[in-house]
Formats: structure tokens, C-alpha cells, sequence
């Protein structure tokens, strides 16, 4: 057998042993889902990005949806502005009730969302570009 054909086979077999060994990657388990908000949890975490990048001194203003069956941001009752690492916390939460966050990033410039427990409680709220 030529020299040339043995390699192109060598190659084709291996080739096709690679494709034949792969494994789906292992499924990783995350905390189970809670039906009913934590009470513990008191506290929500805000991180502004301006082109992806984490924004300081950004006025964020809180509040609650005016409409609660299509949740737009009502009016602010609590103002902060983020850290140089672009966060902000809001405490003093109510467990079962949902907040709007509206980032000022210019004039006439924001970034809102409204978002009931199950996402403030177990993550950071990313606002901004």
C-alpha cells in the first residue's frame, strides 16, 4: 500500500474516533427554584454598564411599577449612585413586592427594568448599555 494512502487513512481513522468520543458536557445543578419569596432577603444589587464596561457615580432611582399588570417605573423614592465598580444596593426590601430600577446615564438617557422577587432576590440587576 502507498506510502501517501496508509497516512489518509491514519488520518480519517482518527478523525472519526474523535467525532465517536464525544460526551455531552456533565448538566450542573443549581439551587432548587422557591415557590414563595425569602424573607431573609431584604436587599437587591444593581450594576450599570455603559458599553459593557462598569459605570460609577450613575444615579439609579427605585420604585414601583405604577401598573402592576404591565410594570413600568412609577415614581423614585429612593436615589443612589453606583460605586466605582458600577453597583449600587437598595435595602430595606419588601420580599413579595416588585421594584423598577432606572439608571440616568445622560440627558434624556436611561436603562430600566421592573422585576419581581424571584429576580432581585437571587441575582444583581444589570442596567445600561
Amino acid at each position: 500500500m502507498p506510502k501517501r494512502l496508509m497516512i489518509i487513512l491514519a488520518v480519517a481513522s482518527l478523525a472519526i474516533a474523535a467525532c465517536h468520543s464525544y460526551t455531552t458536557p456533565p448538566v450542573t445543578s443549581s439551587s432548587p427554584f422557591s415557590p414563595s419569596p425569602n424573607p431573609a432577603v431584604t436587599k437587591a444589587a444593581v450594576l450599570v454598564t455603559i458599553l459593557q464596561t462598569p459605570a460609577a457615580n450613575i444615579p439609579v432611582e427605585e420604585s414601583t411599577p405604577t401598573n402592576a399588570t404591565s410594570p413600568r417605573p412609577g415614581r423614585p423614592f429612593v436615589t443612589k449612585k453606583t460605586n466605582k465598580k458600577g453597583l449600587v444596593n437598595f435595602n430595606h426590601l419588601v420580599p413579595s413586592q416588585t421594584y423598577c430600577w432606572v439608571a440616568v446615564l445622560g440627558t434624556g438617557i436611561t436603562s430600566s427594568i421592573c422585576a419581581a422577587w424571584p429576580v432581585w432576590q437571587t441575582g444583581t440587576i444589570t442596567l445600561g448599555t
